[in-house]
């Protein structure tokens, strides 16, 4: 991250590794290897430009944006990225987010650690669809830029796991992150031409353990629920939607 210094004009940049950074550095074996790097505007409120209009709004975001210490967990670090664009004279009328189409609320998933009995996968399994969306009635499609042909998925990998995307690699927090490619909605069903969708399918069984329960147990549930959630990131728009889960210990299996 970067600032300016007004009282000398200078630029002051405070970058650190991540944490997954440190560990590949670490190795030493070469597979320290940096390909990108992305900007983030989490500090910047951009209600002064409407309070003050743009000439001021900008110069009060300019002097008195606070600047975030730069954070080593890769999770966390940037939570609002900006996104770059091949054509730089494009103008975009409408920029996705990413909803359930499983879900109008973003209901909490709610799973059991173990199956009620061998013949159903029932409660231990789940499937979420995410598209993308716009708030816009008139879209007739989606810039391809902006459109997303991946999906990245993140969750704690000793509480869940995901069945059908592509596993990447397991960051120091246990934060496991997968890649899905995307769907276009047939028409008929589909809010514009070229949205887009994936169906996401993960599971417990397996995964979480006694010792899990007793490391991550909501307090007050006795040991036997568990908060979590499944982060879904847009590969190209940068647009993402935290799912949250409940994992609650089964009484007893058969």
């Amino acid at each position: 991250m970067g600032f300016l210094n007004h009282a000398t004009n200078n630029i002051i940049i405070d970058a650190v590794l991540t944490e997954r950074g440190r560990e590949l550095l670490s190795r030493n074996d070469g597979s320290f290897n940096i390909r990108s790097f992305s900007f983030g505007d989490d500090e910047v409120d951009y209600s002064l430009i409407s309070k003050y209009g743009p000439s001021i709004g900008k110069e009060k975001i300019e002097k008195n944006t606070p600047i975030f210490e730069a954070n080593p967990n890769e999770n966390l670090a940037i939570k609002y990225p900006l996104i770059s664009f091949p054509n730089p004279l494009l103008r975009l009328n409408q920029l996705p987010t990413l909803v359930r189409d499983d879900s109008a609320t973003n209901e909490t998933v709610q799973l059991f650690d173990t199956r009620l009995n061998e013949k159903t996968n029932s409660g231990i399994i789940a499937t979420i669809k995410v598209k993308n969306s716009v708030n816009a009635t008139d879209i007739t499609a989606l810039d391809k830029n902006i459109t997303d042909r991946k999906f990245f998925v993140k969750m704690h990998g000793e509480l869940i796991k995901m069945e059908n995307g592509t596993f990447i690699d397991t960051d120091l927090n246990g934060i496991d992150t997968y890649e899905i490619s995307t769907a276009v909605i047939k028409k008929g069903s589909s809010e514009w031409n070229n949205q887009i969708f994936a169906d996401i399918t993960f599971f417990t069984n397996g995964v979480v353990s006694a010792s899990s329960f007793k490391e991550f147990a909501i307090i007050g549930s006795n040991l036997k629920k568990i908060n979590t959630s499944i982060q879904v990131i847009g590969a190209s728009s940068g647009a993402s939607i935290v799912i949250p889960v409940l994992i609650t210990k089964r009484n007893s299996s058969s």
